[in-house]
């Protein structure tokens, strides 16, 4: 189909938008007012508690392993002093555990200096007490003889307290979290809910001392702080590229109506957006909902700097504000919402992926360019044919050679003469870039995806490498068919030889050589330590399931508390939980694995799982992988079909997809030699820029399909889209690269490179649209024959003059 008729429907839209615009501008007004009331309802959600389904494997064994030992996470403190058994040390042990037991919700346990069990060889027989249950003793020898006993025992020392006294760590274990329908009413996560509480508990001045440091982590504490900080540096970073938006389009459109409509446009648009999301109570990503609002507002940049541009050419030349409005939804709506379905069709790739945040971000991301198209397609042909019309121009020869129309002239001619070097130069490149690909690497790792340069994530890095704090845990669990499994002493001995094997694993927290991993076996071994006159050579398991019985049975009726914290009540399922020192993906997924080996050739009888933040974490990695291919190549081929089927040719679909494969590459290769890890922001970077990239590319074929048609020559035509429309192409993209760029400034890491990569990938893509598009086109020739073509006396007066090889 011709573009001058589908050019004529859109003029029809245009007429019928000025003729009702009021009863448009109380439509908008209305549908905005209703939908800013949903803003109070909105409610954040982790980015992290949602990469899988309930179905998943991952999911299935968390829910057993919670139902049986409670919540899979828990919130450590790490306590730094001279020596932790200083008696104001001590206190504030106790009272801070009191404390968050009493106040943090789902608190289900205290773990620490002050909470200990220790079994004692007494006249009557075994005794298992906590030497401070009565209280911190004043006398130095009484508290020293304490310090000797702790000290003593393999169980704590270089686990719950380091050998030279100097760390110890505190761990408040939880109960299981209830099941998100049953929150969902209240909108209160109970992660967060959880966090929030500890946060206040712990960061309390009364807990500040000279004699002490203490400091926390764990999911809820800190998934609650990223929540809080992401908040604040997200508004940060969008205020920042709005100044930088409103900025340019002044200084670009000179115009004080063509920077407020798009100002407004961008902010309604996203209000929309989110007030219905509060009103249908969906969850707002805390971590990725800067995107859905930076895309909106570039969008509503380059939608408005279309229409602008389109309704200035011509209000420039005829006065008539009304006419110029509509001829601006005439020349442009047809390639803006072109560029809406592309851009929808790259955004809703995101909802393949199966992960839920991603998900998220694909569907807001889709119904943000929908609403920010609607409001400026609507808003700013109606807003700009309000006022006085001008005296009606008289036409000059030389109106239309403008300084930049004949800088764009004269780079398509550069451009056409030279079109096989330029083949040749991207080939070149693309060539020089792809072994960056192979280098990329991926890492849901907090240190890496976030930077040591935020704040908690340098006191959670302090603890990671510290003696005794760890960054995550995971849990190996194995469940046996028959009751009373675990009282074999030949199971076991088995189930010490994996620890034994973890123990040595890279990542496993280490202290003085001594692995940080808790299990049913520190309870056995202590207890038959004990039996045996308190001999360090009888730590260890002993002989004959009776013995095993009979220690279990000792060390509950003399006051143990702890067996069911790491087997269940019928001794079927056993349970060892290892302390991670830091994250490495590929590291963590061969020790996975070796956990597996070891299970299969140890314990083959029982059914292993494992679980935990470190587990979640490396299943999250190969989701990323998986993810970002699938979101890719579906945006690929969502962009390719409608290419071919709006420009009805499968050449011209190549055409438009060839120079945004450009960006991607750019992308990939600066990743891949420069070290920018694959994580969950920088994964969206690539769909996400294919679907605004195309969006020039679209308007720059779709005008040179339409000057070919008027001229019926190629060489005249690209000219032609040069002089038209080279200037807005060019001030989009910078004015995109600029608002994307204010991300660069960010203290996040993972941000910091988005703001780096989105302008080079935007601003790749602009100099493959002006290079390689033309070149393409002028060798493929992909809208016939050339021709010669006399225009009738009304298109030759209602267009601008054609810029022609002679002039």
């Amino acid at each position: 189909m011709k573009l001058s008729r589908i050019n004529r429907w859109f003029r029809t839209i245009g007429i019928l938008q000025l003729r009702y615009r009021r009863l448009l501008l109380l439509f908008l007004t209305l549908m905005t007012v209703i939908a800013a009331t949903g803003l109070s309802r909105v409610t954040m959600e982790s980015s992290n508690s949602g990469w899988f389904e309930k179905a998943d494997a991952i999911e299935v064994a968390t829910q057993e392993f919670e139902e049986r030992f409670g919540n899979n996470e828990n919130i450590g403190i790490l306590v730094e002093a001279e020596d932790v058994f200083a008696p104001e040390v001590l206190t504030m042990i106790r009272n801070l555990g009191d404390e968050l037991l009493a106040r943090v919700p789902y608190a289900d346990e205290i773990t620490s200096l002050t909470e200990l069990e220790i079994s004692l060889g007494t006249e009557e027989g075994i005794e298992v007490i906590n030497p401070l249950e009565d209280g911190i003793p004043s006398d130095p020898e009484e508290l020293e003889a304490i310090k000797k006993l702790v000290l003593s025992r393999q169980a704590v020392v270089n686990k719950l307290v380091s050998d030279d006294a100097t760390e110890t760590w505190i761990s408040l274990s939880l109960r299981e979290f209830p099941e998100e329908e049953e929150w969902a009413e209240t909108g209160l996560d109970p992660l967060y809910e959880t966090g929030e509480v500890a946060i206040s508990v712990i960061t309390d001045p009364r807990w500040q001392s000279d004699a002490y440091t203490i400091k926390a982590a764990g999911m809820p504490y800190t998934e609650t702080e990223e929540k809080d900080f992401m908040a604040r540096e997200a508004s940060l970073r969008v205020l920042s590229g709005f100044v930088v938006m409103i900025l340019l389009l002044a200084v670009f459109l000179r115009s004080l109506r063509g920077v407020l409509v798009p100002v407004f446009t961008t902010a309604a648009g996203i209000m929309v957006v989110f007030g219905c999301m509060g009103w249908l109570k969906i969850g707002v990503d805390s971590m990725l909902m800067t995107l859905p609002l930076l895309l909106g507002m570039a969008l509503s940049v380059g939608y408005s700097i279309h229409l602008v541009n389109a309704f200035k050419q011509v209000f420039s030349r005829t006065g008539d504000r009304k006419a110029a409005a509509v001829s601006a939804v005439e020349k442009t709506g047809w390639p803006i919402l072109f560029t809406v379905f592309t851009t929808m069709g790259s955004m809703a790739s995101f909802a393949i992926i199966g992960i839920k945040p991603i998900r998220w971000l694909g569907l807001s991301c889709a119904a943000v360019v929908l609403t920010v198209f609607v409001y400026v397609f609507t808003l700013i042909p109606i807003l700009m044919s309000f006022g006085k019309d001008r005296p009606r121009k008289k036409l000059r020869k030389t109106d239309h050679t403008t300084g930049t129309e004949a800088f764009f002239s004269t780079l398509g001619e550069w451009v056409l003469r030279r079109r096989r070097g330029v083949s040749v130069f991207f080939i070149v490149a693309a060539l020089i870039a792809l072994p960056g690909f192979s280098r990329i690497n991926v890492n849901v790792d907090g240190f890496e995806f976030m930077g040591l340069k935020v704040p908690y994530i340098q006191r959670v890095y302090s603890i990671a490498t510290s003696k005794l704090g760890s960054y995550l845990t995971y849990n190996i669990t194995f469940k046996f068919d028959e009751p009373d499994a675990i009282k074999d002493p030949e199971v076991l001995r088995r189930f010490e030889m994996i620890l034994d094997r973890v123990g040595e694993f890279e990542l496993t927290k280490k202290s003085a050589g001594v692995p940080k991993i808790f299990s049913i076996l520190d309870i056995v071994k202590e207890m038959n330590q004990t039996l045996n006159e308190d001999d360090p050579a009888c730590y260890d398991v002993p002989d004959g399931r009776d013995m095993i019985a009979q220690l279990l049975f000792l060390y509950e009726i003399s006051g143990g508390t702890k067996t069911y914290k790491w087997v269940d009540e019928e001794y079927s399922l056993l349970r060892g939980q290892v302390n991670v020192s830091r994250f490495d993906s590929s590291e963590i997924s061969y020790e996975l694995e070796q956990i597996e080996a070891m299970a299969e050739e140890l314990i083959p009888e029982a059914d292993l799982a494992v679980v935990g933040s470190a587990v979640r974490f490396a299943a999250m990695n190969d989701k990323i992988v998986i993810g970002e291919l699938k979101s890719f190549l579906a945006a690929l081929f969502i962009i390719a079909i409608l290419l071919a089927l709006v420009f009805t040719s499968i050449t011209t679909g190549l055409i438009g997809l060839i120079p945004n494969i450009t960006p991607v590459i750019a992308i990939g290769g600066v990743m891949g030699y420069f070290d920018f890890q694959l994580d969950m922001m920088t994964m969206v970077i690539m769909p996400m820029l294919l679907g605004i990239a195309v969006d020039d590319t679209i308007h720059f074929i779709n005008q040179i399909k339409y000057e070919f048609e008027i001229t019926g020559d190629y060489h005249t035509a690209i000219i032609n889209a040069f002089a038209g429309i080279g200037k807005t192409l060019a001030m989009t993209t910078v004015i995109l690269s600029f608002s994307f760029g204010a991300y660069a400034f960010s203290t996040v890491q993972t941000l910091h490179h988005v703001g780096l990569l989105a302008p080079l990938g935007l601003i790749t893509a602009l100099v493959a649209d002006y290079l390689m598009t033309p070149a393409l086109i002028i060798i493929t020739k992909p809208f016939g024959q050339e021709f010669i073509n006399l225009p009738g006396p009304e298109e030759t007066e209602n267009r601008e003059p054609v810029l022609t090889k002679e002039t």
